[in-house]
């Protein structure tokens, strides 16, 4: 299954594989997923923002693992997602946990999104949105020397449309909920087999399924030619585990493509062991939804 071609919107940064390593095996503490909710804000909104945090010993509750928001605007100049300050530089933590509760900025539509940004010299222009008309208010996570970055996703308005396009846009946007993941089917073959009883230096395959609802349609504007184009989310996942190799770290369904599950092949190690999987769910408005499993090898 080819991987879509999409912008991951959790970032991470400094949490790498070890050289030599795939980004699925999990050799070290790592900030893997970040969920909010709702997965849409607009200023003010409070966001409940969930994290996981993985280690070759499992889950971690990450009770140390700081949140900051970052209200640092990109220059033009650098051709990344978010200002390299927002990696960089000194934050004001909001808050502290591996879940925890943050409010939008009321600023946050004028430093990421479509209202002018203030500016003293009137140099400053109203960011762009992405692909999908999206804005995005960024948070940088820290743990020990982990460090991620997660962006939000606003709940902005237009910029460049005309009031009756406004109106229409309206009335046909929903703002984006989060995808869930269903369950985890493992075969061998065609074979079911249990998580408790997989057969070692084995090709398995991995069968994830999310709900029908998961990828929403959506409407964009397009400022050049005035109109308002719908569009479905596309929905990609990634895989990590503690020991073992996928085929694919990354695989799932471009927007044109209905099915509602994607699958993977994992090579169980050659050993018996328990090994820790963990699933990360990625629609292309920001939503996520991650999922947890423990692996029994056997000889």
């Amino acid at each position: 299954m080819r991987r879509p071609d999409l912008l991951a919107f959790l970032l991470l940064v400094g949490c790498a594989p070890e050289m030599g390593n795939p980004a699925s095996l999990v050799t070290q503490e790592r900030i893997i997923g970040v969920r909010g909710d709702p997965a849409e804000a607009a200023p003010g909104d409070l966001v409940r923002y969930s994290s996981l945090v993985v280690s070759p010993s499992g889950t971690v509750e990450a009770q140390d693992l700081s949140w900051s928001l970052c209200n640092l605007r990109k220059p033009v100049a650098e051709n990344t997602p978010v200002s390299q300050t927002c990696l960089t530089g000194d934050l004001v933590q909001s808050a502290q946990g591996g879940s925890v509760s943050i409010q939008t900025p009321s600023s946050a539509c004028s430093n990421f999104g479509p209202l002018a940004p203030p500016s003293r010299s009137g140099t400053l222009r109203p960011s762009d949105p992405d692909a999908t008309g999206g804005y995005y208010q960024p948070l940088r996570l820290d743990l020990g020397t982990e460090q991620a970055i997660f962006r939000e996703r606003l709940s902005c308005g237009l910029a460049g449309a005309s009031l009756v396009m406004s109106q229409e846009f309206r009335a046909r946007y929903t703002a984006n909920q989060n995808p869930t993941l269903v369950s985890l089917s493992v075969l061998v073959g065609e074979t079911p087999v249990s998580l408790d009883s997989l057969p070692a230096n084995q090709r398995i395959r991995l069968v994830a399924i999310w709900s029908p609802d998961s990828a929403e349609s959506y409407p964009v504007f397009d400022p050049a030619s005035q109109t308002i184009v719908d569009h479905r989310e596309a929905l990609w996942l990634s895989w990590f585990a503690t020991a073992g190799a996928f085929e694919d770290s990354l695989t799932g369904r471009q927007e044109n493509d209905p099915a509602a599950s994607t699958e993977n092949t994992w090579q169980s190690p050659a050993t018996a062991e328990v090994v820790f999987l963990w699933l990360v769910l990625h629609d292309s408005r920001g939503g996520a939804d991650f999922a947890s499993y423990t692996l029994t090898v056997v000889p």
